[in-house]
């Protein structure tokens, strides 16, 4: 029997995985990811009777949780995760096309999840537009009003963050060949 979709069950359940997803990209810590979500459905339960129905429920969600996150944050009860040094200097701009011919690799002999884990490894300013756009099917206004940016930013950001996955998974794919050719 399925939740009747206009009260908050059959409305917000149906996303905690999602919610969960998305707060173990921002805290990358599973205990803090979950307070997340749970701090996120009390406060979403709460103010369920504002929500306009017909509306998309996951960005509204993903609004309230990025939200809360920035206010853990801010009352410290989150700490910043790093980024090594290395992950610093490949911040600058990925090049243009170098004339090389596009990279022929056998996707389909990726290992599961990885995919998840190439998103996970994209630097912060760049890994939730991939996150919320790619594996989450949000559209750039949700993402933009999801992180409080413009659609411009979301766009450029979501760019260089697709390339760092395309890098990730080549290097994986190029990684399974040359450990089946030992």
């Amino acid at each position: 029997m399925s939740e009747d979709p206009h009260t908050f069950e059959g409305t917000c359940l149906p996303f905690l995985p999602d919610c969960y997803a998305f707060a173990l990209s921002l805290t990358r810590k599973s205990h803090e990811a979950e307070d997340l979500v749970q701090d996120t459905f009390l406060k979403a339960q709460r103010a369920f009777a504002s929500f306009q129905q017909g509306t998309n429920a996951k960005a509204w969600l993903f609004t309230i949780l990025r939200r809360l996150h920035i206010d853990m944050y801010r009352r410290g009860r989150l700490r910043p995760t790093a980024l090594p040094d290395d992950e610093l200097t490949e911040m600058a701009p990925p090049k243009e096309d170098d004339g090389e011919a596009p990279i022929d690799l056998p996707w389909d002999d990726l290992p599961p999840g990885a995919v998840e884990r190439a998103v996970d490894a994209v630097p912060d300013p760049f890994r939730l537009p991939v996150r919320l756009r790619d594996l989450d099917g949000l559209s750039y206004r949700e993402i933009g009003e999801i992180l409080a940016i413009p659609s411009g930013t979301v766009m450029s950001r979501l760019h260089r963050g697709r390339e760092y996955v395309r890098r990730a998974l080549v290097e994986q794919v190029e990684g399974a060949r040359s450990d089946a050719a030992e």
